[in-house]
C-alpha cells in the first residue's frame, strides 16, 4: 500500500517544480527567438513539447520560426494546433492566412456534407467528455421525473412526459458522444512537409497512382486504416480523393 502512495505523493511534490522548470525553459527558449537564434530556440521548443508540456504560445513561437525558416509545411503544422487554444487562436488563424498564400500550389477543397460539419463542430468545439456529462444529466433528469409521476397525481402526466423527452435526449447525447469519441480516435489531421509527395492506390510505391499532395497541403488520416501498415497511412485529400501515402512526408496531430 505504502509503495503505491510514494510515486502518487511524489508526483504531487514535484509538479509545481517541473512546471517551473518547464516555463523557465520556456522563458529561455522566447529569449532566444527575440535574439533571431532560431535553431537554439527551436531545439528549447521541441524539448519541452516531448515532455508532454504543450500550449498554444508553444505551437505558435514554433510556427513562427518556421515561418522564418521558410519551412512552411511545417509552420502550418504548429499553427494548426495552436488555433485550437483560445489564447493564441486569433493569432494562428492570421498567421495561417499569411502561410497558405505563400504556397505555390493549393489544393481543391471539396466541401463538407452538413452530416460532416456537425460531428466535426461537436469533435473540435464541444467534445466527447462534455457530451457525456450532459447525457448523464439529462437522464437522471429523466429518469427523477418518471419516478416522481409515479407518487404525484398533481401534473403527473406533465412531469411524466418531460422525463420522457429527457430519457430520449440523454441517449441523442450518448450516440452523439460515442460517435465523437470514436471520430476522435479513429481520425487524425495531417499536413505535407515536404515539396511534393506521391498519394498511392495502394501502400506500394509500384501502386497506381491517386494524386501527388504538395507541401502544405491538409490530410484526414485514417489511424485504423492505416495501423497494420507500416510507414504508411490512409488518407483523405481535401478534394475528397483517398488513398496511401508515406508517413515521412507528413507531421500528424
Amino acid at each position: 500500500m505504502k509503495s503505491s502512495i510514494l510515486p502518487v505523493l511524489l508526483l504531487i511534490l514535484l509538479s509545481p517544480a517541473l512546471a517551473f522548470s518547464q516555463q523557465a525553459r520556456f522563458d529561455e527558449a522566447n529569449f532566444l527567438l527575440s535574439q533571431n537564434e532560431y535553431y537554439q530556440a527551436l531545439d528549447i521548443y521541441k524539448t519541452i513539447a516531448s515532455d508532454g508540456f504543450e500550449s498554444g504560445a508553444l505551437w505558435y513561437n514554433m510556427g513562427t520560426i518556421y515561418t522564418t525558416l521558410d519551412s512552411l509545411g511545417m509552420a502550418k503544422y504548429y499553427f494548426l494546433q495552436s488555433r485550437e487554444f483560445d489564447e493564441t487562436k486569433n493569432e494562428a488563424n492570421e498567421a495561417l492566412q499569411y502561410v497558405n498564400e505563400r504556397f505555390d500550389r493549393r489544393s481543391a477543397v471539396l466541401p463538407q456534407l452538413p452530416w460532416d460539419r456537425f460531428f466535426n463542430y461537436l469533435t473540435d468545439r464541444v467534445g466527447p467528455e462534455l457530451l457525456f456529462i450532459l447525457a448523464f444529466i439529462f437522464l437522471y433528469g429523466g429518469s427523477t421525473g418518471l419516478i416522481t409521476s409515479w407518487f404525484l397525481t398533481a401534473r403527473s402526466k406533465w412531469i411524466r412526459n418531460t422525463g420522457f423527452i429527457m430519457l430520449v435526449l440523454s441517449g441523442l447525447l450518448f450516440s452523439a458522444a460515442f460517435y465523437t469519441d470514436y471520430l476522435e480516435g479513429r481520425y487524425l489531421t495531417g499536413v505535407i512537409i515536404v515539396d511534393e509527395q506521391t498519394v498511392y492506390q495502394q501502400p506500394d510505391m509500384n501502386a497506381a497512382v491517386i494524386s501527388t499532395a504538395y507541401e502544405g497541403y491538409t490530410l484526414r488520416v485514417d489511424a485504423y486504416e492505416g495501423a497494420t501498415e507500416e510507414d504508411w497511412s490512409y488518407v483523405r485529400l481535401e478534394n475528397g480523393m483517398f488513398g496511401w501515402i508515406r508517413d515521412s512526408a507528413m507531421e500528424v496531430f
